[in-house]
């Protein structure tokens, strides 16, 4: 993890394990910590039953927290240890190891 690097933000809610509302949003670290990251947020996507349903730019900076740091079983990091940092506001973010 370093300083200018591209990070995606996710939050959602699932009905059944199945994702109904999702939203997504991109940003670069600026600043990395020992316990956290700040963020500034560039773009924003909203997702409905996998349709894009709103999609903007923002320009906007938060702090993540970590949480915890965990080998993934399934999705894009599948069979990676991820360090997943968290905002309550914005959603979670992976950063593979």
């Amino acid at each position: 993890m370093k300083v200018n690097e591209m990070v995606q933000i996710h939050k959602g809610n699932t009905m059944g394990g199945i994702f109904i509302y999702e939203e997504f949003i991109t940003g670069k670290i600026v600043r990395v910590n020992k316990k956290s990251i700040r963020v500034h947020m560039t773009h924003a996507k909203y997702t409905t039953n996998g349709k894009v349903t709103r999609e903007y730019d923002m320009n906007e900076k938060a702090t993540f927290d970590f949480w915890k740091t965990i080998d993934r079983q399934f999705g894009k990091n599948a069979g990676k240890t991820v360090s997943i940092y968290k905002n309550k506001g914005y959603g979670i973010i992976e950063i593979v190891q």
